[in-house]
């Protein structure tokens, strides 16, 4: 096998390693990610429940203080503003998001706590102020403690409001006394929320989904409510939100590039690490079975071709016969003293490389030293006469003489030859044969 084709072989199989290489690399990126993205999703799941544990903990809580004010709601004492004044501010002091109360004895505020922020709350008739009367007036028909909002406070801010009905007949809650209101800090309740900051890569909307008819936003992004990935449901005493998880458009996947970024690099070392070693083996093969000065095949690739044929012929599996041709150069010493040895190496690459153009593919001329050349020429049974085609080798490389530095050396060579028989023990008794053949007619 020639050096080109051992070159396209090797550059195939790279080919087929890179391919196989990219191929492996990229099953196994997709396999890390699809791992990374169902951890995440199960951290986000994890976490989105943590926060509906807290957010649920915390609403319940400041439901439950704010409904123990109802006990007293009804109860006319002396100094009753001093007393729920004492009895608000600890209520207050308990949350960790309730800012301020309201008792609304028949749906209008006639005391507030704290009063001097909340001043202007007082003589509010809930019923000329249409976004608040409409829960009021459902926790009063329904009977039941609902959370109101977010709404903007008339004195300032926005808030969610505990929203508590009071009758004067409890538990039979037919005689309506009026409606206590807790106001929940809306930005204080959502940034105390220690688990809301696992969420900054996502979008989240917590929507109150209490009444089936309507569902209010209360916090986050709207829009996650579209194709969500994860929800979970924040029960409350009378009601409930929904909390929806989805992709921010900053994060649209998890894709990670950790085995691209360690695998590329290491398969394209490989890759120059093993076109270096078939480079210089196809290299160093060539060096090993070409003679440095003509570039054509050697002694030692002769020997290896011959060997092969001979015994294919031995096994009768080749279509003809074949020949070894000696040629040796007529007074090549006389050469190298005349013109000088660097017209001697002119004339053994010129000559090597006529004998070459006049063999065919399959043929092989060899410098097995000196300027001695062998030639392994195949035939078939209904070739040329060999003695002619010898002949004619012959003389197509002598008849014009090569041209060096201006000047024309003459050349002729001494050639024998020998075919292969069947009578011919091995193949080095045909190299001493032609050998012999040759010397027989060498003129120095």
């Amino acid at each position: 096998m020639d050096r080109k084709r051992k070159t396209i072989i090797f550059l195939i199989v790279t080919l087929v390693i890179t391919v196989i290489g990219v191929v492996m690399i990229e099953n196994i990126n997709s396999t890390y990610n699809k791992q990374i993205t169902h951890d995440i999703n199960n951290k986000a799941k994890e976490n989105l429940a943590a926060l509906r544990f807290e957010l649920e903990s915390n609403l319940v809580n400041d439901i439950y203080l704010t409904s123990t004010l109802a006990d007293i709601a009804t109860i006319d004492f002396e100094n009753r503003n001093e007393v729920l004044n004492k009895i608000s501010e600890a209520v207050i002091l308990k949350s960790g998001h309730l800012t301020s109360v309201g008792f609304a004895k028949n749906d209008i505020i006639d005391f507030v706590y704290p009063f001097k922020k909340n001043s202007k709350a007082i003589g509010l008739v809930y019923k000329n102020n249409p976004e608040q009367w409409k829960d009021i007036n459902k926790a009063r028909m329904t009977k039941q403690i609902l959370i109101s909002g977010p709404i903007s406070l008339i004195q300032g801010g926005k808030a969610l409001i505990v929203r508590v009905p009071v009758f004067y007949d409890y538990p039979n809650n037919n005689q309506y006394w009026g409606v206590i209101s807790g106001v929940i800090n809306y930005d204080k309740l959502f940034e105390t929320l220690t688990s809301m900051k696992n969420f900054e890569k996502y979008d989240l909307s917590i929507i109150n989904e209490s009444d089936s008819q309507q569902k209010n936003f209360i916090y986050g992004q709207p829009k996650a409510i579209d194709n969500y990935l994860f929800y979970e449901e924040v029960k409350l005493p009378f009601g409930q939100w929904g909390i929806y998880l989805s992709h921010s458009k900053h994060s649209v996947d998890y894709f990670d590039d950790n085995v691209r970024i360690i695998a590329y690099p290491l398969l394209f070392c490989f890759i120059v690490l093993f076109l270096s070693i078939a480079l210089l083996y196809i290299t160093n093969e060539h060096r090993a079975y070409h003679d440095a000065l003509t570039k054509i095949p050697n002694r030692r690739y002769l020997i290896k071709r011959l060997a092969k044929l001979f015994k294919q012929a031995k096994l009768g599996s080749i279509d003809g016969t074949f020949i070894i041709v000696n040629i040796d150069i007529d007074k090549f010493k006389h050469i190298n003293d005349s013109y000088g040895h660097a017209a001697g190496d002119k004339v053994l690459m010129v000559l090597s490389k006529r004998i070459k153009n006049n063999l065919r593919q399959n043929d092989v001329v060899a410098r097995i030293g000196g300027d001695e050349f062998l030639l392994l020429i195949n035939f078939k049974n209904d070739s040329v006469n060999i003695k002619d085609r010898v002949d004619d080798i012959v003389n197509n490389v002598t008849q014009e003489a090569i041209l060096f530095d201006g000047m024309k050396i003459p050349i002729s060579i001494t050639s024998g030859y020998v075919v292969y028989d069947e009578s011919i023990a091995n193949f080095w008794d045909m190299l001493i044969l032609a050998d012999k053949s040759m010397y027989n007619k060498k003129a120095y």
